[in-house]
């Protein structure tokens, strides 16, 4: 392409250093494009530099995620509940007979399973369908919690017909009324017991989980000893195992009952599907019965192959393994509630949970390389010879086990349960199978290694299954989400990860700008907190001391002060106040004065750049516009502010070659030697030429009303007022330095909306452009608000042609302004590989062709 090979010598190579206001200013205005800053969630106030503690070593990621989070009190609740297990099994056989702890473990393992059997799998139904119902979830528990106490009743009672036939030793159970009516009692409570974990976690309430049931353990092990000391025999252990739990049952149930549920907002009535739930209840019991018999039957076949003695040191390392296997299918849990709650962003929480789960388990494999030998020695001697060897096959299996829960919960979330049931099926089978068959060539370790083999081969089949399948969201893909997932998660603990807080200035400094502003008050004004803004640019809020106490902390803050020390952040200043002055010189703008912020003063010196703006009005949208129709009312009235300014100040023309030179050319040419792409020089030049080519098709000698754009607009620039209820009105827009006076209607409306979509999906703005370029639709709301200040039917957000080209020069401008300058440390390779190459590649596939 011609038009981009003659642009790449025009391609600066840095921000000259200083900008003079002027026509200088101007010309910067209109050569430098707009772009979209996404990588942060604006400045966040702070008392100056403050001192290091213990939390900046914990990934932020932990502290915000409610996925990691409750993932991780499933995974606390698992450990800690083996830990109080063990404790009270060493006080059962110190203060109760050997033939009262067998028979007293006998009946309750008896009740659990029982109640397993009962639950009728409607755990994993919560957790999928509680999270999209509103203030239906309280109906679906209740009913669950009924269905199983029925099924309780009935599988209890049909037990206690047989028991003496097949179990003579339990027949205590059928000695009076009392001890029925207690058994059965006890079955159908222990499922309501169980069955409001899983409430908790569809509500994404799990950290109340780990914190029940601890109470509970430590309840039961109290009560044991007074039991025992008082005569009981098998009655102590199977007393105080069941006599709590009517307390805590009523006891959470209250919690989540008057506390937890949704009190409004019905859901969305589509997510209320009674076949879809049928659908997945009836899939999800076949895949879970095949797993319940792959648990079941694994010892009792090492057992009959191999004998008790041989297979001892198995069934030691199997019960760790089932501990390890509950971090993978813990976190799987919670990415079932969460992924159900916003599936938009299932993705990138898929990402770090298989993330936060694989890389303990890792860390865990390299240990037991070393120190399996070890561990087994505390249960004797004997347990270590061969139990070390399964030890470490099964830490292998675990890790394995939980990429393979990942998927699981993707798919229950994605409604594949034929997948599920196929998946959990096909493990039993081969697991079993080829354990039956290892375990008499090899011993014990047969059956780990047989475990070991049905995880690979149904994981890696998935693997292929999905590639021959689904072409768009490709392993690439997953392998970008997964890298993403790691540099936020992990990012904190880097040096060039932590946040830099600027430090203040003191009063002394401060005093040649305040003395620019003309106010008398403006002396007292103080540094009150910092923070970055765009292109480098440093943000300082000042005050004062709020008299009356209505300011939060005691501040009341009245200007922002901005200050540039770099020639790329003095650019952007120097464009932003002459921005201003000629948005608020414009006479066709007057109703738009008031969103403008407004500047107190200008000071250059010594290279630096600083402007003082008034404190705009509003809350900040990011954090106001939380609920959905909230978020509604708020990009609706920013996208028919921008419609305004721009049909007021835009005018009729034909799209010729020095606007294409300028909007698509030039920006393409710096995208051709990026250092640190994984595309060859070769395809990356033919991917930008097919993009450049598709773009002149679109925009060359097209009539469009060019006028005035924002170029940068993204909630935590713009500001709202509440209106009450839902309503929000627009206050003012902030960060003018990327304006221009000759864009293209629906630039800045598409920007918002990619802005949108990444903030809800989380996803990076490659991954949101190319999933457009692949399939160039808006979602209902968004097409509403998109096109809600236009009354136009030919709307570009209507058009696929149109929604190519918008979003492909949104992209292009966001891109190109973030390679421009090489130093910045936000432009690494996995942000090249992620926003650039990822979108070229779509372009090359002609998936993103107009």
């Amino acid at each position: 392409m011609a038009g981009l090979a003659q642009c790449q010598d025009e391609v600066p190579g840095r921000v000259p250093g200083r900008l003079c206001p002027g026509l200088a200013a101007r010309r910067a205005m209109t050569a430098h494009p707009p772009s979209l800053r996404h990588s942060g969630s604006g400045p966040i106030p702070g008392r100056g530099r403050r001192g290091w503690n213990w939390k900046s070593l914990v990934p932020s990621g932990l502290m915000a995620s409610s996925l990691l989070r409750n993932g991780y009190a499933l995974i606390a609740n698992s450990g800690l509940s083996a830990v109080l297990g063990l404790a009270f099994w060493f006080l059962a056989a110190r203060y109760c007979s050997q033939e009262a702890i067998g028979l007293g473990g006998a009946i309750t393992a008896t009740i659990v399973n029982l109640s397993n059997a009962a639950q009728l799998n409607f755990g994993n139904l919560l957790v999928r369908f509680v999270p999209t119902i509103g203030n239906r979830s309280g109906r679906l528990i209740l009913f669950a919690y009924a269905t199983s106490v029925v099924a309780s009743v009935i599988v209890a009672a049909v037990f206690l017909l047989v028991v003496g036939a097949f179990m003579p030793k339990l027949d205590v159970l059928t000695d009076s009324v009392g001890v029925i009516a207690w058994f059965v009692a006890t079955v159908a409570i222990w499922s309501v017991f169980a069955l409001q974990d899983s409430a908790l976690s569809g509500l994404r309430q799990s950290i109340w989980v780990p914190v029940s049931k601890t109470i509970y353990q430590v309840v039961k092990i109290a009560m044991l000893v007074p039991l025992a000391l008082v005569g009981l025999g098998w009655e102590a252990i199977a007393l105080s195992w069941t006599a709590p739990v009517l307390v805590f049952v009523l006891a959470v149930n209250l919690l989540i009952f008057r506390h937890l549920l949704p009190k409004a907002g019905p859901g969305d009535p589509r997510l209320f599907d009674r076949r879809a739930m049928a659908r997945f209840f009836g899939w999800d019991y076949i895949g879970s019965v095949s797993m319940m018999v792959a648990w079941t039957a694994t010892p009792l076949i090492v057992l009959n192959l191999v004998g008790a003695a041989e297979s001892a040191s198995f069934f030691v390392a199997w019960t760790i393994f089932t501990s390890l296997y509950y971090v993978g299918s813990s976190m799987g849990l919670s990415l079932l509630a969460e992924g159900a709650s916003d599936s938009g962003r299932l993705r990138t929480l898929a990402a770090d949970a298989a993330v936060m789960s694989v890389l303990p388990l890792l860390g865990l494999v390299v240990l037991m390389l070393v120190f399996a030998h070890p561990v087994m020695s505390v249960f004797g001697a004997a347990y270590a010879a061969e139990g070390a060897s399964i030890l470490r096959v099964f830490t292998i299996t675990s890790v394995v086990s939980a990429v393979l829960s990942i998927y699981l919960s993707i798919a229950r979330t994605k409604g594949w349960m034929r997948s599920v049931a196929a998946v959990e099926v096909s493990l039993m089978v081969l697991a079993l199978g080829a354990g039956a068959v290892l375990v008499r060539l090899q011993g014990p370790i047969g059956m780990a290694h047989a475990w070991l083999l049905a995880m690979l081969v149904v994981t890696c089949g998935i693997g292929v299954v999905a590639l021959v399948s689904n072409r768009r969201h490709s392993l690439h893909d997953w392998s970008l989400a997964l890298a993403h997932s790691l540099s936020r998660l992990a990012g904190p603990l880097l040096p060039s990860g932590r946040r830099h807080v600027a430090v203040l200035p003191g009063e002394t400094d401060l005093v040649p700008v305040l003395g620019l502003t003309g106010t008398p008050d403006a002396f007292r004004w103080q540094a009150l907190s910092s923070g970055q803004g765009p292109e480098g640019t440093a943000i300082i809020y000042l005050g004062d001391h709020a008299d009356d106490g209505r300011a939060e902390h005691g501040f009341d803050t009245h200007a922002i002060l901005r200050s540039a020390r770099d020639p790329v952040a003095a650019a952007y200043l120097e464009r932003m106040i002459d921005n201003l002055d000629l948005l608020r010189a414009d006479p066709r703008l007057e109703g738009l004065l008031p969103l403008l912020p407004s500047l107190l003063a200008v000071r250059r010196a010594d290279g630096i750049v600083e402007c003082m703006e008034s404190m705009v009005a509003g809350e900040d949208g990011n954090a106001l516009l939380q609920t959905p129709m909230r978020l509604q009312f708020g990009l609706a009235e920013a996208a028919r502010a921008m419609a305004l300014l721009h049909d007021q100040t835009s005018s009729l023309q034909a799209i010729d070659e020095i606007w294409f030179r300028e909007w698509v050319e030039r920006p393409a040419a710096q995208l051709l030697h990026l250092k640190g792409s994984l595309m060859s020089p070769a395809r990356r030049k033919q991917a930008l030429e097919m993009f450049v080519a598709a773009q002149r098709r679109y925009w060359l000698e097209r009539d469009e009303r060019l006028g005035w754009c924002h170029g940068d607009l993204q909630l935590r620039n713009l500001r709202f007022s509440r209106t009450g209820g839902a309503g929000v009105r627009l206050a003012s827009i902030l960060e003018w330095g990327n304006a221009r006076s000759n864009a293209p209607g629906g630039f800045d409306s598409c920007g918002l909306a990619i802005a949108a979509r990444m903030s809800a999906s989380t996803e990076p703005l490659g991954g949101v452009v190319a999933d457009l370029l692949w399939e160039p639709a808006w979602h209902v709301d968004e097409r509403t608000w998109l096109s809600g200040a236009a009354d136009d039917d030919r709307h570009w957000s209507r058009d696929t042609e149109a929604i190519r080209a918008m979003v492909g020069l949104v992209w292009l401008h966001q891109v190109s302004e973030r390679s421009r300058d090489r130093n910045r440390s936000e432009v690494s390779r996995l942000w090249i590989v992620s926003n650039v190459d990822r979108v070229l590649r779509i372009v090359s596939s002609n998936g993103g062709a107009i």
